[in-house]
């Protein structure tokens, strides 16, 4: 069970030429982007989904939260999936069960179909998305990391912003079957870009099978992710299910852990974290998915309840702050091998905090400029931080760890997004409701009905007072930065 450090199943070498490196680097990006966007694609689609198909919201949700799960389940499998099987055949066998399955999904004939082709069509992105990630690092020289994966990270927020109008656009014209159709053209096309990548000899196959590993993984990770979403609002103490997933989750990552320590034969390799850039950037990717997330989903809220805007008008002010956190992160890659990265975590985390801060200090008379104002701030702090992250967290790590470390940094990226949902969507519960109660008693303790506009003007508090934490949160983290070693890099190469 070998892995010498030759085991990069594609390397410079492989790829003779820089416009053969490029045409590959393409086809990383179409796979990174298309993965990234059915996340979302699909929900614009759903009332026409439950028509067709019937089930109502709870299928609705099953559509959206089956494809996260499997994704969620199968990121920290990549590396043992790629000592097993090889670069060259994983990806674009995963690229194949990823398109196979979006086919199911656009002939489905009923839900339970469909909900089952979703879960296969997340289990071939959870593999694309870490495993595109470590090959386009394999491919590229060390001194031009920084700029690659900047043009990956922009390439992943691109699929979100483009998805749900992609799909929106496509439902009206067509139907929601060519939703999931659209991914057979651009997964071909993917595979063929990435044809010039040849391997070389990856050393000894792990040909071993975890297979107590995989399970504890499959049930931790699952149960972790399906605790988190539904327990978003819910009491916990009166809810078998969450009770039932969260001792799931505590027992299965606990015998992992466990397993790690006393045996060489565990499916997730537990050495990335001993890389103090790879542990501290994994920290720091959950914290800012954690922010970024909550923001990008209570900012259309709040536009559209308290603050009463159209629908479109509420959910069209996430489009430009995801268009300048790509055009940040692009540039966050054109400088990153000339300024120490520490100073761009330190700027992009104060532009974090300025920007929820703005938010926290919203005014209900002027709120559309309040939030574009903060949003476009805390924006522009995110897509500084992305870039420098990603690379900080590779740059000191094994190459033959690459690709398990990338399974695991994608999985904390979006446990990060879930579990930051699920903690503030309770505490903005909890404050509505402290909000509600202090302006009842400072009213004169009325126990009548609540108004319209006294519940709006709670409501807006309530969000002033969990974008107040979370900027005091951005501002916290900030001195973890000086963890980091940062690593000196020469000038970029062509």
């Amino acid at each position: 069970m070998g892995e010498p450090a030759a085991a990069a199943a594609i390397s410079v070498a492989a790829i003779p030429d820089r416009l053969d490196r490029n045409i590959a680097t393409t086809g990383l990006m179409i796979a990174v982007a298309m993965q990234a966007a059915d996340a979302l694609i699909a929900n614009v689609a759903l009332p026409h989904i439950e028509a067709d198909l019937g089930g109502g919201a709870l299928m609705g949700a099953w559509v959206i939260t089956a494809y996260l799960c499997a994704t969620a389940v199968l990121a920290p499998l990549t590396g043992w999936l790629r000592r097993r099987y090889g670069a060259r055949r994983l990806f674009p066998g995963a690229i194949g069960l990823f398109v196979a399955a979006s086919l199911g999904c656009s002939l489905a004939p009923n839900a339970g179909l469909l909900i089952l082709f979703r879960v296969l069509q997340g289990a071939g992105g959870g593999v694309m998305h870490p495993l595109s990630q470590a090959i386009l690092l394999d491919i590229h020289p060390k001194e031009r990391h920084g700029r690659m994966l900047a043009l990956w990270g922009a390439a992943a927020m691109l699929g979100p912003v483009l998805g749900p109008v992609i799909g929106g656009a496509i439902t009206d014209l067509a139907s929601w079957r060519w939703v999931f159709a659209i991914n057979l053209p651009l997964g071909a096309l993917s595979v063929w870009c990435l044809r010039r990548a040849r391997t070389r000899a990856e050393g000894d196959r792990d040909l071993s099978i975890d297979g107590i590993g995989i399970v504890m993984l499959i049930l931790g990770v699952g149960a972790l992710q399906l605790c988190l979403q539904h327990g978003i609002g819910r009491s916990w103490l009166k809810s078998p299910e969450l009770i039932a997933e969260a001792a799931i989750t505590v027992f299965a990552f606990a015998f992992l852990l466990l397993r790690a320590r006393r045996t060489r034969f565990a499916v997730v390799r537990g050495a990335v974290f001993r890389d103090v850039n790879f542990a501290t950037a994994t920290f720091y990717n959950f914290m800012l998915s954690a922010l970024l997330f909550v923001s990008v989903l209570f900012v259309p809220l709040l536009g559209e309840g308290p603050l009463g805007l159209p629908a479109t008008l509420a959910g069209a002010m996430v489009v430009p702050r995801a268009l300048l956190m790509m055009v940040m992160m692009l540039g966050m890659g054109q400088i990153i091998n000339r300024v120490d990265m520490r100073i761009l975590l330190a700027s992009g985390w104060l532009l974090m905090a300025a920007g929820l801060a703005i938010l926290s200090a919203l005014q209900p008379e002027r709120g559309i400029v309040w939030v574009l104002v903060g949003s476009t701030v805390q924006a522009a702090g995110a897509g500084m931080l992305y870039t420098p992250l990603s690379t900080l967290a590779f740059s000191t790590l094994p190459v033959e760890l690459r690709t398990d470390a990338a399974g695991l940094f994608s999985l904390l990226r979006q446990l990060g997004y879930a579990s930051g949902v699920a903690v503030m969507t309770a505490v903005l519960r909890l404050r509505v409701a402290a909000q509600l109660a202090h302006f009842a008693a400072a009213r004169g303790g009325s126990h009548g009905p609540v108004s319209r506009s006294l519940a709006n003007l709670a409501t807006i508090h309530a969000y002033r007072d969990c974008f107040a934490m979370m900027s005091l949160t951005a501002v916290l983290v900030i001195p973890g930065i000086y963890l980091f070693r940062t690593v000196r890099r020469g000038p970029a190469a062509a």
